[in-house]
């Protein structure tokens, strides 16, 4: 399930410097947690920009990864804390 477009995203995220996801593509998977929000091309760059060299962004406070999902790109919350 995918969310619409989070509003003033470039204010809600905020990057954590060098945080990454396991290496282990099952463990990673294995931290999502739904539902997913909806990204479009520009969402998703400046979501790039803002993660830099790290895998997880704080969306409203709260650990998220962001990447490809469900046919399109997508924010994808974390089930935990990494």
């Amino acid at each position: 399930m995918l969310l619409n477009k989070p509003r003033r995203l470039a204010a809600r995220i905020t990057a954590i410097p060098n945080k990454r996801l396991p290496v282990d593509f099952k463990a990673a998977v294995a931290l999502l947690k739904r539902p997913y929000y909806r990204l479009d091309e520009a969402a998703y760059e400046l979501v790039c920009r803002v993660a830099g060299d790290s895998d997880v962004l704080l969306f409203d406070g709260r650990q998220v990864t962001y990447g490809n999902a469900d046919g399109g790109r997508a924010l994808m919350p974390l089930s935990r804390e990494v």
